[in-house]
């Protein structure tokens, strides 16, 4: 299971993936000085920092509204959630192109064509993932935490 939650006074997203945990930070939190600690407030772009390495940046995971648009990079490989007005989102993964169905209870299912990858909800400032392919594991906690920063940009901006 994969859980990412917000903890909002800490200004970090915390990341449970597997029985190992996480850290989401904003890249702006990094940067000396009150003002970049102020933009770290309101940031769409997080840096995500493993525990066998917590000094080195693993993945950068960012939101953009004005698309509804997941990045995710991971070293050098790249990729971008697609949205569309009234369907589903689309990410291609490893060659293959994943749908994501999202309900208005916040359940949504992550499809290979018609079959079920994995599962999730979307709840108050937190993202859990299940029933997923291990190989998938690393890149659908990434996801989960760019469902939570979409979810705190949402809760921000409106």
């Amino acid at each position: 299971m994969i859980q990412a939650t917000a903890r909002v006074l800490r200004n970090v997203i915390e990341l449970e993936v597997g029985r190992d945990t996480w850290v989401g930070r904003p890249k702006e939190a990094a940067e000396a000085g009150f003002g970049r600690r102020i933009a770290a407030l309101f940031s769409t772009d997080y840096v995500v920092l493993r525990p066998e390495a917590p000094e080195e940046v693993y993945a950068t995971v960012s939101y953009r509204s004005k698309s509804d648009e997941i990045r995710i990079q991971i070293g050098e490989e790249h990729w971008k959630t697609q949205a569309t007005a009234f369907g589903p989102m689309t990410i291609e993964y490893g060659g293959v192109r994943y749908t994501i169905n999202e309900r208005v209870t916040g359940r949504f299912a992550i499809l290979n064509g018609a079959e079920p990858v994995a599962v999730g909800q979307l709840g108050f400032r937190s993202c859990v993932i299940r029933d997923y392919p291990v190989d998938l594991e690393t890149f659908l906690a990434t996801l989960a935490l760019g469902y939570v920063v979409r979810t705190l940009t949402k809760e921000m901006f409106g």
